[in-house]
């Protein structure tokens, strides 16, 4: 998410950073509005349920985990530019490259216990130390690893289920309890109770899903995967890699599409979450499913990019993915301003289809609001300080045009 100098940019990576950014959006609007924390009976008695359950099944569909994966592969993509590049030039960076993660997870803390417990910046950061290890593998262990990663999650599921014979059912009352008081305090609650409730939601609800879900290796194999897209540099390739992208596009379409249709009907049935024998279907079907339908996307629009009646309707992207640090937060923030008690108070009080037009206008407002602050500045606001504090000095941040005139 940090911009490169303006003379080692590609475009088409702002782009996908923006296009992502979009689909991160949509998926989290569940969260932020407070939808998924309220029970069976609250969702029934919302206005248009029966289209809003239509729409949940899309955004599953569509939405889930990949745009996550999009993302991961882009940071690294970055990550990997600064690593090759000091390598080739002999020049030490661990330091430094450390530093900007240390940076990342302040970011991402602050994120999870003042805006969204959902964060995702603090297992980039986490996960970006580990990359180091990998920085001299080959091609072949970046992309075996990466397959061993995706497939441990569902191992680790079945294991579960394993330890699960024969142990009665958990009581879920105390469960609908807990959610019952979440949603309480963020539709009452003062803003000290709040940041209570994240911090408790981030140290005993978002890190242990992490690990049941096995999110850690599902994100670390993109990493491994966006490293070896930074090493081989295929996004400066485009144009000469067409086929080859055109045939993975294709091959991940017919992988994803169908999986993803399996997914978003066993998300709609709980029996993941519920330990069901059934469940094993959802991680099964994830591990393939999710990555191959982003990586199709990702190569939908690249590949469009090299179109002109396309890529000047992508360009309006761009922006918003230059900014993707501060756009990420400010997603968070206006959530919270729109959802919790300090604000609007409608945490659980609107379903999907309500929820998601809230998404869509709050991204053409970024859209606008991106577009407006680039032309008057360099980076956004996140990226300007994390570049900063990276490099222990105050970075200019007007424009070099304007400051030239």
């Amino acid at each position: 998410m940090q911009p490169a100098p303006s003379n080692e940019r590609y475009e088409i990576l702002d782009v996908l950073r923006g296009f992502a950014l979009l689909g991160v959006m949509i998926a989290n609007m569940a969260y932020h509005s407070g939808y998924w924390f309220i029970s069976p009976e609250k969702q029934a008695n919302l206005s248009f349920h029966a289209l809003g359950e239509v729409f949940e099944w899309i955004i599953h569909f569509v939405t889930e985990g990949k745009f996550y994966s999009i993302f991961s592969l882009l940071i690294v993509i970055c990550f990997g530019l600064q690593i090759q590049r000091a390598m080739d030039r002999n020049q030490p960076f661990i330091g430094r490259f450390s530093r900007r993660l240390l940076i990342l997870l302040f970011f991402g803390i602050f994120h999870a216990i003042v805006l969204f417990v959902g964060d995702i910046l603090t297992v980039y950061a986490l996960l970006g130390f580990v990359l180091i290890l990998f920085r001299n593998s080959s091609n072949k262990t970046l992309l075996r690893l990466a397959f061993i990663l995706l497939v441990i999650p569902v191992v680790q599921y079945g294991w579960m289920l394993d330890q699960q014979q024969g142990v009665p059912p958990v009581d879920q009352s105390d469960s609908a309890a807990m959610f019952a008081q979440i949603v309480n305090t963020y539709q009452t609650g003062t803003f000290g109770e709040i940041l209570f409730t994240n911090f408790g939601g981030l140290v005993f609800g978002r890190y242990p899903d992490l690990v049941f879900t096995g999110r850690f290796f599902k994100v670390f194999a993109m990493f491994l995967v966006g490293f070896f897209i930074a090493k081989n540099r295929w996004f400066a390739e485009i144009p000469e890699r067409r086929d080859q992208l055109k045939r993975i596009m294709l091959w991940s379409a017919l992988v994803g599409i169908p999986c993803n249709l399996v997914m978003a009907h066993i998300m709609s049935t709980g029996a993941y979450y519920a330990m069901s024998a059934s469940g094993i279907i959802e991680p099964m079907v994830y591990a393939f499913g999710v990555p191959a339908l982003g990586i199709c996307y990702a190569c939908a629009i690249a590949l469009a990019y090299q179109k002109e009646k396309f890529k000047t309707t992508l360009q309006v992207l761009a922006p918003l993915g230059r900014m993707a640090l501060t756009n990420y937060l400010m997603q968070s923030l206006i959530g919270c301003l729109i959802f919790q008690s300090y604000g609007l108070g409608l945490f659980g009080h609107i379903g999907p289809i309500f929820f998601t037009l809230i998404g869509i206008s709050i991204l053409i407002l970024q859209i606008i609001l991106s577009n407006w602050w680039l032309s008057k500045y360099q980076y956004g606001p996140a990226e300007w300080l994390w570049r900063s504090l990276t490099y222990r000095k105050i970075q200019p941040i007007r424009s070099k045009k304007l400051v030239a005139g």
